[in-house]
């Protein structure tokens, strides 16, 4: 494989958009068309990651023939095909039957065990039923309002809010089809209704073939009696006694926290897990992916989130059974965790590739001093494991505590049968899982597989919550670490095991979204000291990575899984890869950047309301404007900063919420808000502001370049499969989705391939060195383009071992690939450093970015002797 190339598709960019755009795939040089997923969504999903049939492709992207035309245009010109698929959850809705059926039957439908619903709740009156928090006020306000009500559908009754629908049970059809009777008094049709409407009367809730047989009997007479007609009279009182009796319970959003009994994608309502674990569950959802993995174009499948399946290991041993030869798992690595080596998997999507690469290019002193300045700008900033510690328990208290309630009910459940664990309360086994799920310092363990590193992973949790609650009860957290661990189950005898089992798969799906939404999506916004290290997977307290690390992870990435792919930007990416290449080179600025924050807060300090922003949110505003103030080498300064002041609140918004300190996604403060928008735009527009940022932003421009330049040739150049996100093969300063999941402009794009055309070609030594040496805007697309066709034209290259090379001075990294074969040597900081002198094992090579040869008297190079501050030569 040469490269991946990610397209975010959606209704206004679908398969035939795709299609066009192959031709100049293929010029590029990639090798593969990895596209987000292509099932059938909910109605204007602009992700596709809320599948409401797995087994169908999407309409709204043009159907399974645009797929197909599609596969057959990519096949042609030698591209292959990587599907995203969503196997862990489904959206909910009108348009997922399934779901619609579990509604309408309830536990007695023939897909309740399809998805992850507690049939048996802690709450009496949620038991047999499925609570849907899906009302915009509480219950009694909507339905007094009139915002429920009835309607008829294709031999069915539904309850309706506004755009969503749920489907009734038909042990309740009698009393709707008696309330149309009045209609059709004097008509023949009247006996036919009052027929079928005592043939439901006899139908109990578990009759489904009854039921089911009945609907033939009620679609035909729809179409000589308007079975509606009598909807509108259930209302206030009437309306619901009969929602009470179906197998679901209407309820305002704010309610799912604490009363949902159904397993979510994190904690959106409405994305119901999966539960794949079970074989028919996984047949029967995979009926489509077996299909396309039969076609010549389709060549592997991206998992997303592995580490929401109850046993990833066993859902990825199924997957090849079905014929997925080349898979990858969407996957966060915690700190010094590694894959499991018996995953039938090529390896991750590559998060931890795009962190190792932020970290390589800092500079470790300008890090200490950007900590300086951090913690001086917001003083009341928690050290990072505070941070990630308060922000996880505030999760699990305000958005997953129905899942935390679940868990330690079960484990109450199963200590009650033991005489010597009976006497442990529920109380203190919930806060004992609060605060040993706080600790867990990565997003999951695995068992039954890895038992030995489940045992250390959970060990160490339940060490550190001890050690943060000195005066709680040991014995309550020594049994929840063995339970945790698995050794309670190993244990127990056959039934009680069973039980346990299940109990610890459940416990580990759900420290994994706590994790998501704990750190990702709340301490990443609190820990501000330099944004560039807040990334999906990243430790933003860890340092610089020197080189020794790097070439250590690389040479266990060659060994173990060589087509892991290598990411620098994603569709959930925090923020653009060259946003984070200017931000990162912020460190090598650091003394300037610290005079500039202090001018800054003085230059906005009549910018502040009464409200706010707070010096946290202020901080996160200067430090995201620094890195984009200055535009992008080919565009237009006012047409960019035209769009500056929407795309910059719309991030700090999000942000804030995120945060949960000033405002939040549950409680919006409109008035903090308001003072925040009115800061980010004027500091967009302030001309005291602009007097002190421009100069240091152009500086962080050209660092920020130098760095994107040793990316892009790492990324192109290091063992795996680069992955190249949709339009980054030029600069990209995105920020948070929606921002990155902007337009592309391919026209421009192909353009670009035009006029480099012949330097690519038949590269000129002097022009490519002014090319990368002067910023111009063709620099990143140029190197793009030149290693992806050296890997597609050379693969040998790339393939097999991978050695440091020894660099006599600082500030430089280098290697060699193939046997020596290739070596590669950059920058490792955005600065320009002091000369160095590079071991390489051959006396002559050429330069593939430029063409130039290069001799190695001795073996050894100056890298004042190469053509460029970034090499990547070829042996003679």
């Amino acid at each position: 494989m040469t490269a991946t190339y990610r397209l975010q598709l959606r209704p206004e960019f679908g398969f035939a958009d795709a299609e066009a755009v192959v031709p100049y795939l293929v010029r590029l040089g990639v090798s593969h068309l990895y596209l987000s997923p292509i099932t059938e969504a909910r109605a204007g999903s602009t992700h596709g990651y809320d599948v409401v049939d797995h087994n169908r492709v999407s309409d709204a992207l043009g159907g399974r023939g645009g797929f197909d035309r599609l596969a057959a245009t990519c096949a042609e010109h030698g591209l292959g095909i990587v599907l995203d698929w969503v196997p862990n959850h489904a959206g909910v809705g009108p348009r997922n039957w399934a779901w619609q059926d579990v509604l309408a039957y309830g536990p007695h439908s023939e897909y309740a065990s399809t998805f992850d619903i507690d049939w048996d709740p802690l709450k009496p009156g949620l038991r047999g039923k499925v609570l849907l928090p899906f009302l915009g006020a509480p219950y009694g306000e909507a339905l007094d309002g009139g915002d429920i009500a009835l309607a008829y559908d294709d031999g069915r009754f539904y309850a309706t809010y506004y755009d969503d629908r749920f489907a009734l049970s038909p042990a309740t059809y009698a009393a709707l089809l008696d309330a149309a009777l009045p209609a059709h008094e004097r008509e023949d049709v009247y006996f036919d209704l009052k027929d079928l409407a005592d043939a439901y009367g006899g139908v109990a809730p578990d009759e489904v073939e009854k039921a089911e047989a009945l609907r033939l009997r009620l679609l035909a007479l729809a179409d000589r009696a308007d079975v509606a007609a009598g909807l509108a009279s259930f209302e206030g009182g009437a309306l619901h006694d009969l929602l009470e009796r179906q197998a679901w319970r209407l309820a305002s959003w704010k309610t799912a926290g604490h009363e949902i009994n159904y397993r979510r994608f994190f904690d959106i309502n409405g994305l119901v897990a999966l539960r794949m674990e079970e074989p028919e569950v996984f047949w029967e959802s995979h009926r489509l992916l077996g299909e396309l993995l039969a076609m010549d174009a389709v060549h592997g499948v991206r998992v997303d989130h592995v580490d929401g399946m109850f046993d990833p290991a066993g859902y990825l041993e199924a997957l090849r059974e079905l014929g997925a030869q080349h898979v990858w798992v969407e996957k966060i690595l915690g700190p010094g965790e590694a894959l499991p080596d018996d995953w039938c998997t090529e390896g991750t999507t590559g998060y931890e590739v795009m962190n190792d690469l932020a970290h390589l290019g800092l500079d470790a002193d300008g890090l200490a001093v950007l900590d300086r300045v951090w913690r001086r700008a917001v003083p009341d900033a928690e050290p990072w494991d505070e941070t990630v510690y308060e922000s996880k328990r505030i999760v699990m208290d305000t958005s997953l505590p129905g899942e935390l309630v679940r868990l330690a009910t079960g484990l109450n459940r199963i200590s009650e049968l033991d005489y010597r664990t009976r006497d442990f309360t529920l109380g203190g086994l919930r806060e004992a899982l609060v605060e040993v799920v706080a600790a867990f310092d990565r997003y999951r363990t695995y068992l039954p597989h890895d038992a030995a590193e489940a045992r250390a992973v959970a060990g160490g949790a339940v060490a550190r919550a001890k050690a943060r609650n000195p005066a709680a009860e040991p014995s309550v957290y020594d049994f929840v670490e063995r339970a945790v661990s698995g050794e309670a189950a190993e244990a127990a005898p056959p039934p009680l095991a069973e039980r346990l089992w299940a109990w610890v798969g459940r416990f580990q799906q759900y420290t994994a979204p706590v994790a998501a939404k704990g750190v990702e999506d709340t301490a990443f916004y609190r820990y501000a000291r330099l944004l560039a290290l807040n990334e999906v997977g990243g430790e933003p307290d860890e340092g610089a990575l020197p080189a020794r690390d790097f070439h250590a992870r690389n040479r266990e990435r060659a060994g173990h899984f060589p087509l892991n792919l290598l990411a620098t930007a994603t569709h959930d990416h925090k923020r653009g890869e060259d946003t984070r290449a200017r931000l990162v080179a912020l460190a090598a600025v650091a003394d300037d950047w610290g005079g500039a924050v202090e001018a800054l807060d003085r230059a906005t300090a009549g910018l502040v309301g009464a409200r706010g922003p707070s010096a946290l949110d202020r901080y996160v505003v200067l430090q995201t404007l620094a890195a984009l103030w200055a535009p992008p080498p080919s565009q237009d300064a006012e047409a960019y900063r035209a769009d500056l002041a929407d795309r910059l609140w719309g991030y700090v918004q999000k942000a804030a919420r995120e945060a949960k300190l000033s405002t939040s996604w549950i409680n919006p403060d409109a008035a903090y808000e308001r003072d925040l928008e009115a800061f980010t735009r004027s500091a967009v527009a302030d001309e005291s502001v602009a007097d002190v940022l421009a100069p240091l932003a152009e500086r962080l421009a050209a660092l920020g370049l130098r760095h994107t330049l040793t990316q892009t040739v790492l990324k192109l150049t290091i063992p795996g499969v680069p992955d190249l996100y949709q339009g980054t093969e030029r600069l990209d300063l995105s920020l948070v989705d929606p921002d990155n999941r902007r337009p592309v402009d391919y026209a421009e794009r192909a353009a670009t391939l035009d006029r480099l055309a012949p330097l690519l070609d038949r590269p000129a030594p002097d022009d490519v060195r002014d090319l990368l040496h002067t910023g111009e805007a063709d620099a990143k697309p140029y190197v793009t383009a030149r290693l992806l066709r050296l890997r597609r034209d050379r693969p040998a290259l790339f393939e097999g071992d991978y050695r440091g090379v020894e660099v006599e001075g600082d500030g430089w990294v280098a290697f060699e690939r193939a046997g020596g074969a290739l070596a590669v040597v950059v920058p490792q900081t955005p600065d320009r450093p002091a000369p160095a002198t590079v071991r390489l094992g051959g006396a002559a090579w050429t330069d593939a970015l430029t063409g130039a040869r290069v001799e190695a008297e001795g073996g050894a190079v100056s890298t004042d002797a190469l053509p460029t501050s970034w090499a990547v030569l070829v042996r003679d």
